[in-house]
């Protein structure tokens, strides 16, 4: 089975479990591509991260600690293909992950569409922010 396929068959109906759905298939992502299994000692879902925070979930979808014991926070984006990423998608992750706790960040998403305003942000940050897009995913060697 290709990437492709299992993007395919998260829920078209429900964006919220689509979401749920998405979340589970970018942290087997993260464990299993090349480009990251040996990069990350552990991923966790937001809900199992054992230092998360109090609160509602405020665009922070996953975190992971690297081998180096620095950690990552990884927001999840299950989009239309043809949508274009907003800079409110991507506000209160950025704002969430600028904790002194969080050393990287990581944006998945199911589309290759960044609009203007959320490229500039994201360009912007003092911490970078790593684009993972739909290309680069259906590209990977897994």
């Amino acid at each position: 089975m290709e990437l492709v396929d299992l993007l395919e068959q998260l829920d078209p109906d429900d964006t919220t479990r689509k979401g749920d759905q998405f979340e589970v298939l970018c942290k087997w992502y993260l464990e299993n591509a090349p480009e990251y299994r040996d990069q990350f000692r552990e991923v966790w879902l937001r809900e199992d991260w054992p230092d998360r925070w109090d609160g509602p979930d405020l665009g922070i979808d996953l975190f992971a600690k690297d081998v180096d014991g620095e950690m990552w926070a990884i927001q999840a984006k299950a989009y239309d293909e043809r949508y274009s990423v907003s800079k409110p998608d991507v506000d209160t992750f950025m704002s969430e992950s600028a904790r002194t706790v969080i050393a990287h960040r990581l944006l998945i998403a199911t589309t290759d569409h960044l609009n203007r305003t959320a490229k500039s942000a994201i360009d912007g940050q003092e911490k970078p922010v790593v684009l993972k897009l739909r290309s680069d995913l259906l590209s990977a060697p897994i």
